[in-house]
This record gives C-alpha cells, structure tokens and sequence, in this order.
C-alpha cells in the first residue's frame, strides 16, 4: 500500500513518522519544503503536487490547521480532486465541521474516491508512541482498507457511522476536555485560596473521581508554571467554536460550554493563542490576582 501524507505540523509529522518507521510506503508534501526533507531522509518520499500525488497512492491523508487549509489542498487547480483516481481513500485527519466532512464525501464519491473523516485526539507524546485515538466517518469498506494504516498511529481506533461522524465526535471529546480544564483551572485557584496544598490537590484528584486526562495532563503543569507547547489555545478555541455551532444548527443549547468558550475567547484576547492549553490559566489568574504556580 502506498499512503499520500499531506500536512507535517505538531501533530503530522509524528503521525507520518510512524507510517514511515512501521514499514509503510509514504509519500509526503507539505508547505515547508524542509519538513519534506527531514522526512524523507527518514524514508519516506518527497512528494509533487497533490494532484499528482492522489493520481498514484492508494490512500491520501490530510493533516491540516483549519477548514480552509483543507478545502484549498482538496479543491485547488493543483489539489487532490484535481488528480483523483476511482478507488482512492482520503482520510482527513483534521479537526472539521461535520457539515463539511460530508460535503467533502459527496465531493469525493462524484469522482469515484471515498472521503473518511478521522480526527485524532492525544498529542505529544502520545502522538510519537502511535497511541493516538482516532475516531472515523465513512464507508466500511474504505475504513476498513485503510484501517491498518491508522493502527500505526492510533491505540484506538473507531469508525463511528458514516461521514461526519468522526468529526462529530471530535467535537464532543473537544467540549469535554475544554469544559473540564477550565474547571480545572477553578479547583486549583480555590485549593490555594482556602490554604490547601495544591501538590497535594493534584496527587489526590489524580485517584479520585474528579479525575480526568485534562486534570492528569495539565494540573501539574498549572502549579509549576511549566506549561509546556504542545497544544494550542487557539485550536481549542476553534475547536469550541465548532461545537457551538453544531450545537446551534441541532437545536440544543449548552450553557457550560458557553461558560468554558467565553474563557477561551478571554485567553485568545490575552494574547495567548500559540500557548499551550494549560497557559489559559492566566486568564483566572488575571482576575483573582495571584498566580496558581507554587
């Protein structure tokens, strides 16, 4: 199987390192021509065009910042559309609206190809050891055919119902995480008002049932000032952004995800877009007028 690998970002260019060291054939394109050279002095292949590029693989994956970025890779004089063959299998790693997940399917079957929408969630780390989790949108059959390729990336890896499902579920996990660290962030300031040891608060939540992999990945962080910058607040943002308005179009309203997204859009007013997500702290810290680093 030869795999089309477009996107080396934070979290592309671990997940195409472990297609190229698990023995897969990878052909790799990105904006930076140097991320295409580092990866391919590791064994992959420096790619042309996506047009190209989609005229000769098998399976054609994206990892991408935003909807646009995505929309002008696909639909470009040059983009993947451009080069499609019957048979080709896109998968789309990048965090979008369901809506154009399956926009982007309708777009691809006209031309014979299957769309699959298959956002991961984990990072760092995470990312580099293959352990990623990845939930998927689309046919059977074109998860299924490239369902050993996300294995190599992903610890679990789920096909949710067809497209925009993967997407869909993204957006969910996103509305968790985000609701839950701005929590987070509420438990430890209270912890260091009220006198209690906010090291210990974080080795004892970690066993309890407040836990959760947001309190475990970034209440140390919190406490030390060591945030770290392997996740953005501007992604997340963006990220709650999208859950909003799919929340919007179903009819349902989530007024602690409107609680936690005004203090995403607080952190971005702060200047910390390119921040890790545990820097977002600021913002309470900000307003309660004392800082949770110990």
């Amino acid at each position: 199987m030869t795999i089309g690998w477009i996107g080396l970002g934070r979290m592309g260019t671990p997940m195409c390192a472990n297609l190229v060291t698990k023995g897969f054939d990878v052909i790799v394109q990105n904006r930076s021509q140097e991320k295409v050279q580092a990866m391919a002095a590791t064994g992959a292949t420096a790619g042309g065009t996506f047009a190209e590029m989609a005229a000769i693989v098998d399976s054609i994956h994206t990892c991408l910042p935003d909807a646009d970025a995505l929309n002008d890779v696909m639909f470009s004089a040059s983009g993947i559309l451009a080069g499609v063959k019957p048979g080709l299998v896109i998968v789309d790693h990048s965090t979008i609206n369901p809506g154009q997940a399956k926009a982007l399917a309708a777009a691809a079957a006209e031309r014979g190809a299957s769309f699959i929408d298959a956002p991961v969630s984990g990072a760092g780390a995470i990312a580099e050891r293959g352990e990623l989790t990845i939930m998927a949108g689309g046919e059977q059959v074109a998860f299924d055919s490239v369902l050993p390729a996300l294995e190599a990336m992903g610890s679990t890896v789920r096909l949710m119902g067809p497209s925009g499902s993967g997407s869909l579920t993204k957006l969910i996990n996103g509305l968790i995480m985000s609701t839950t660290l701005v929590v987070s962030f509420e438990g430890l300031a209270l912890a260091a008002k009220t006198g209690v040891d906010t090291q210990a608060l974080v080795d004892v939540i970690g066993t309890a049932s407040g836990n959760s992999r947001a309190w475990q990945r970034n209440a140390t962080r919190i406490i030390t000032g060591d945030y770290g910058h392997d996740g953005a607040v501007r992604l997340v943002t963006k990220d709650v952004d999208l859950a909003h308005d799919v929340a919007q179009t179903a009819g349902v309203t989530l007024p602690v995800l409107e609680a936690a997204r005004a203090r995403w859009h607080q952190a971005l007013d702060m200047g910390l877009a390119e921040e890790d997500i545990s820097a977002a702290v600021k913002v309470l810290e900000a307003e309660i007028g004392f800082s949770l680093i110990r």
